[in-house]
């Protein structure tokens, strides 16, 4: 596909503001689960239900994605960045203020609402400003900051849990979500100098079926998402089954999951110091091949560790989730460089396909239960299986 974009290329935001308007909502989502078991307790909701408070951040992270990104054509990705802030800062108020499970979780649909804005428009932004490989070199270095906050955020939350209960969080994404508004505000200018003239949801739609048919967009689309799905099957069983299953503290589950994390965080680091030189192709091939031998790793644990404790879990999930580190840059910005006339639609069916992953998945282990580890491993598998057949698909 094309790698060329419009002559007189927009001048580009600042990284710092990139990663944290795109940050935003995955932190909020991941510094919640130390919180899920006192959560639990003052809304009476099962601990094999809990995990729907993160199914349903899902699925309004991921359904708003089809529509932000057509907007952001439209309209530009500025407005619609402050949009989303601005209703991500709504909804964290509202989650301070209920009083029972289902406006919680109505208020958490929200919040993600909001905060998919900057997820969808960080990516599109970047391909705005820059030409391909370059993208996905950039891309990596956001992807290093946006898991290094979310990285920090379960054990950020974990010890706001500890000192001000569950609330504090609500309360601290708050205030920092007021922080990003005042700084988009102020700080970002619109990238997109190429808007449509009018929005056509025929048009919207078709554009969508040609995504869909096209393999050089499905491919690495579903791949990533796949990978999506493995992450969110884990984040959402283990801070549970570490107090259930483990007998562990809540405090655990934030320390044991800085392993894979800053695992990812530093394959995305050496994604974004490799991609010009080897290109994205290359970057793809590297990448899955190191997630090979940490899905042979998670086989390894469900045959003979099942009974070991959560460390040598999370340890196979190191290896797997640095190859998800130095691919999905590339995937990311593959998928949407299909059309720069659709970059922003593009960004949204990608952004969708990834997080409905995670619904998906998030759904099968919380409908199971959470303290049922042996399943997790098995939605594990499948979903780091389908990943591979995924990237055939993409090579066709």
């Amino acid at each position: 596909m094309a790698d060329t974009l419009p002559a007189g290329l927009p001048k580009p935001p600042p990284l710092v503001l990139l990663a944290l308007i795109t940050a935003l909502g995955p932190m909020a989502m991941h510094a919640v689960l130390p919180a899920l078991p006192e959560i639990a307790r003052v809304f009476a909701i099962p601990d094999d239900r809990i995990g729907y408070t993160v199914t349903f951040y899902l699925a309004g992270f991921a359904s708003m994605q089809l529509v932000v990104g057509p907007l952001s054509d439209r309209f530009g990705r500025r407005p619609l960045i402050i949009v989303g802030l601005t209703l991500f800062l709504a909804a964290t108020v509202l989650c301070l203020l209920v009083t029972d499970a289902a406006w919680l979780f109505a208020a958490r649909t929200l919040q993600a609402i909001g905060g998919c804005a900057g997820m969808v428009l960080g990516r599109a932004i970047l391909r705005d400003c820059y030409a391909r490989d370059e993208a996905a070199s950039r891309m990596g270095y956001l992807v290093t900051v946006m898991a290094t906050s979310s990285m920090l955020a379960p054990s950020m939350g974990a010890l706001i849990v500890v000192v001000a209960g569950w609330q504090g969080v609500f309360i601290f994404f708050t205030i920092l979500g007021a922080a990003a508004i005042a700084v988009a505000l102020f700080v970002l200018r619109e990238t997109n100098l190429a808007p449509i003239d009018r929005l056509n949801v025929g048009s919207i739609v078709r554009n969508y079926l040609l995504l869909l048919r096209t393999t050089a967009f499905l491919g690495p689309a579903l791949n990533g998402a796949c990978q999506n799905g493995v992450w969110f099957a884990f984040v959402t069983v283990m801070p549970v089954a570490i107090v259930a299953v483990y007998a562990g503290h809540t405090t655990d589950y934030a320390l044991w999951i800085l392993l894979p994390m800053g695992s990812f965080v530093a394959g995305s680091y050496v994604a974004g110091r490799l991609s010009l030189r080897l290109g994205t192709e290359r970057m793809i091939r590297l990448g899955m091949t190191v997630s090979a031998f940490g899905l042979l790793a998670i086989i390894l644990v469900d045959l003979l560790l099942t009974r070991a404790g959560p460390g040598p879990l999370f340890i196979a999930m190191v290896l797997y989730v640095f190859g998800n580190g130095l691919a999905l840059p590339s995937l990311t910005v593959t998928a949407i460089s299909v059309n720069p006339a659709i970059t922003g639609a593009a960004a949204g069916m990608h952004g969708f396909i990834q997080w409905t992953a995670g619904v998906v998945a998030t759904a099968l282990v919380s409908t199971v239960g959470l303290t049922n580890v042996s399943f997790l491993h098995a939605v594990m598998i499948g979903f780091a299986v389908l990943s591979f057949a995924a990237l055939l698909l993409g090579r066709r």
